[in-house]
């Protein structure tokens, strides 16, 4: 595992608030020549780039490991998210203009390319004042409008017919990418919406807020757009996970009043879920008449169980920070939540997994260990070989006992680190890469085999690792790449083009007030840390 910061101007030495790798990206050569990929930044731009491949890099040692594609800048204010989508290689971008981009990549002009003394294009392609052509032409063909307010984070749908986006006026938004529409406003949360993600299997939606909750959606409408009809609800609340038990431990009852004290600081006024072990049983009243020398002769009650008290999961709104990014894992079977929480560890961030068969119970594994809250997670698309034992054996604490013949990697990211777990090796980073940067990392990206990763940083630069994998990348079945919908539904291969001829501009209405529905850790091992080059 390799990691080096890239010196060169990204935006304007500007911060880097996202990135994404596009996982169908064919060089204009017909090869796979590198991986493009995206960053936003905060001087209102979206910039395309290529990571060269190893060969080229090694061939071309004085020159930077990514090479600038193109520009695109039609927001107004900075960047905070960029998502290509999983089916295509159109780019979703949103900031805090309240307005999502969605562009696609156009033939370059011979107009445009013989034109030197054109200024740029304020449409994201074409020229650069100094005469330089932009290797890629890419044009926005919708832009989605909903209350104006921050757009802090975004996700596509697994076939790409629909976005979520995340929001400062406490709403998520639920998009049609093909016809520019908003199908619905979600307004559970009480606080800035900071993080989406979608199902890879297309069934649910986590969201992220710093209220200190995550919830969980189910979609309940046709994965067919053209059958959503307007004011249909597509996405009906699953659960909400705000705390989970907490055994009480009487020789740390002041330590933990202490720090109870600590997390609940700032939160008056957030409502919080009360959760209870499922086989508590309510206390009972004895209301009978029954004299007082009865009582001597009767059995003695058995010891009341130990009591059970609610532990948070999350940080609250005074966490520096802009974004609170879960994701899913390539299967769908687990998700990784961002800002966790850990009352009972020296070191109480972490990033709480959940189980896909389990979204309604606590977290099933608690990643603990890192020195600031975690802001982004992010699964490498791809699934690895298991790495056997040499009796054939699959290797000890493996996340999921009934998968011994694939392997996924996860990145989580704190504010000062980068760690990456296998879910064949327990519940301990495998790797750690801390003082890359001098301010917050803000995202993390995979390109599509994951052998590579690139962090984004508010200090305005951005770092490449390169990852050795022990086992090679398998692909995830094909039925994963497009929306999981009957036959007799739309499916990726002949879905219609998002727009032609111009740009689509929607917009979404103000939400209605909306009532709020209701709503074991292991052991962490000592990571292995990962020096800079």
């Amino acid at each position: 595992m390799r990691v080096k910061t890239v010196q060169i101007n990204w935006h304007d030495k500007l911060p880097i608030f996202s990135v994404d790798f596009d996982n169908n990206y064919v060089a204009s050569n017909g090869l796979q020549g590198g991986w493009r990929f995206a960053t936003g930044g905060g001087d209102n731009n979206v910039r395309l780039w290529r990571l060269r491949t190893a060969q080229e890099r090694e061939q071309q040692p004085q020159q930077p490991a990514v090479e600038f594609l193109a520009s695109l800048n039609r927001h107004t204010a900075p960047v905070n998210v960029v998502r290509f989508s999983p089916s295509s290689s159109m780019l979703a971008s949103a900031g805090d203009d309240g307005v999502i981009i969605i562009w696609r990549q156009q033939a370059a002009d011979a107009s445009e390319t013989s034109a030197r003394a054109l200024p740029a294009s304020m449409e994201g392609g074409g020229l650069e004042d100094d005469g330089f052509v932009e290797p890629e032409v890419w044009r926005p063909v919708a832009m989605l409008r909903g209350s104006l307010a921050d757009i802090c984070d975004l996700a596509w749908s697994p076939g790409g017919n629909f976005l979520v986006s995340a929001s400062v006026d406490n709403t998520a938004r639920i998009w049609d990418a093909r016809e520019a529409r908003c199908l619905q406003v979600l307004a559970d949360h009480s606080h800035y919406v900071q993080g989406v993600a979608w199902d890879p299997l297309g069934e649910f939606i986590a969201t992220q807020s710093s209220d200190r909750s995550l919830r969980v959606y189910r979609w309940v409408a046709s994965r067919d757009p053209r059958e959503i009809k307007s004011g249909t609800e597509v996405v009906a609340l699953l659960v909400t996970h705000y705390s989970m038990p907490l055994p009480t431990s009487g020789q740390n009852e002041e330590e933990e009043r202490e720090e109870e004290s600590a997390l609940a600081d700032g939160m008056e006024g957030v409502e919080l879920q009360s959760t209870k072990a499922l086989d508590d049983e309510p206390e009972k009243t004895d209301c009978s008449d029954t004299p007082a020398t009865a009582e001597a002769t009767a059995p003695p009650l058995p010891p009341p169980p130990p009591a059970t008290r609610s532990q948070r999961l999350f940080h609250d709104d005074n966490l520096a920070s802009f974004f609170r990014r879960p994701s899913i894992s390539p299967d769908g079977r687990l998700l990784a939540a961002a800002a966790g929480v850990q009352r009972d560890r020296s070191a109480r961030n972490t990033s709480y997994i959940w189980a896909r068969d389990a979204l309604q119970a606590p977290p099933v594994l608690s990643l603990a260990g890192h020195a600031k809250p975690v802001v982004a997670t992010r699964w490498a698309p791809c699934r690895f070989a298991a790495i056997k034992r040499t009796d054939d054996a699959p290797l000890a604490g493996a996340w999921l006992a009934d998968d011994t013949d694939s392997r996924m990697m996860l990145a989580v990211a704190s504010q000062s680190s980068v760690a990456i777990y296998d879910t064949s090796m327990g519940g301990g980073a495998i790797g750690l890469m801390s003082g890359l940067h001098y301010a917050a990392i803000t995202d993390l990206a995979w390109t599509y085999d994951g052998s590579h990763m690139v962090l984004t940083s508010i200090d305005g630069f951005a770092s490449v690792v390169s990852v050795d994998q022990p086992s090679a990348a398998m692909n995830i079945p094909a039925q994963l790449a497009t929306e999981p919908a009957p036959a007799s539904e739309i499916t990726g291969r002949d879905r219609e083009p998002l727009a032609v001829g111009g740009v689509v501009v929607a917009h979404s209405q103000t939400p209605a007030a909306s009532d709020s529905a209701a709503n074991k850790g292991k052991k962490r091992l000592a990571p292995t840390l990962i020096s800079q080059l």
